[in-house]
């Protein structure tokens, strides 16, 4: 996978591209047309400056569509206009996330669109969108996220708002409680697919034999090479959706299927299943959502302000 381009110096080229392109424009009287490296880029409009070229607005209407959102052209200008408008605005306060945190953005809006993150990865690249334009999408927008929850710092769910928010969900809000064991088979990456067939057949040979916790763990901590983890307990607002989905359909005293990891063959063993007590999970759940609604409220009126403010310029058709 190539290496994306820093969003910065794309921003710095395109801006110098726009304006030679406006001189041009005015020299000739003609559209704003102009050729980039390897094809030809028409200046649509622009937003304080920064310019909307007719590539741009291909590639967003083609991640729209990906997302599942409105994908008309006048929708994909917009959704141009808001991130500009937000990587400017957190270039101001010095905002840039690097490469590697922009994977918690990415599993964000997979959750949205209630995809895997590789699933919606391989969309949007079957769909045709650049790395550059992903690149700079998901930087944006988590960049103004960070920007706006730094700017409520200290912002939080009152005690009421929780309670009144746990006593809507009834007796569910605490959720389920799972007591698992994780049971690992080391396989080295570099086996051959011989020696990965054969852990395999021992994985299935256990599964077999692996009817409950007390006599099962015993089993596994006998065979060679495998590593049995110290019994957890989490409660399903702790844990992701694929996670909680496995759990529940494995019944109690049984492994779950193995996958294989960089450390072998792993399993879980469910032990425990059944209505969670604490409910410390709901309420830091609870307090984390009415959070998360406060941020998006307050970056949905930070974005509009900007929006009402910018300078738009439009090309003549």
């Amino acid at each position: 996978m190539r290496k994306w381009i820093d969003r910065r110096n794309a921003g710095e080229y395109a801006s110098a591209l726009f304006k030679a392109c406006l001189a041009t424009a005015a020299l000739t009287a003609g559209p704003l047309v102009c050729a980039g490296p390897a094809t030809a880029q028409v200046i649509v409009s622009s937003i304080n400056g920064d310019p909307i070229t007719n590539i741009d607005i291909d590639q967003r209407m083609k991640l729209l569509r990906v997302l599942h959102q409105n994908a008309t052209r006048d929708a994909a200008i917009e959704s141009l206009y808001a991130d500009r408008l937000e990587t400017q605005e957190t270039e101001k306060f010095g905002v840039n996330p690097k490469d590697s945190d922009l994977s918690t953005e990415i599993v964000k809006v997979a959750q949205d669109v209630k995809m895997q993150p590789e699933a919606l990865l391989a969309a949007l690249q079957h769909a045709g969108v650049s790395q550059d334009h992903l690149k700079a999408y998901f930087r944006a927008n988590l960049a103004f996220t960070v920007l706006v929850q730094a700017l409520n710092k200290g912002v939080e769910a009152s005690e009421t708002q929780v309670r009144e928010e746990l006593a809507k969900q009834g007796g569910k809000a605490a959720g389920t409680a799972y007591t698992v064991q994780q049971i690992i088979f080391t396989v080295p990456t570099t086996a051959a697919p011989a020696a990965v067939a054969a852990r395999a057949h021992e994985v299935e040979q256990l599964r077999a034999r692996f009817t409950d916790c007390d006599t099962g763990i015993p089993l596994a901590r006998a065979i060679n090479d495998v590593t049995v983890r110290d019994p957890l307990v989490r409660t399903s607002l702790e844990i992701n959706d694929s996670l909680r989905e496995l759990l529940d359909k494995t019944p109690v005293g049984h492994l779950t299927a193995p996958s294989r990891t960089t450390s072998g063959l792993e399993m879980v063993a469910v032990c425990v299943k059944g209505p969670a007590k604490d409910d410390t999970a709901a309420r830091q759940a609870v307090a984390q959502k009415l959070l998360a609604a406060k941020i998006a409220e307050d970056s949905a009126r930070r974005l509009k302000e900007l929006r009402d403010r910018a300078v738009i310029v439009k090309a003549a058709p």
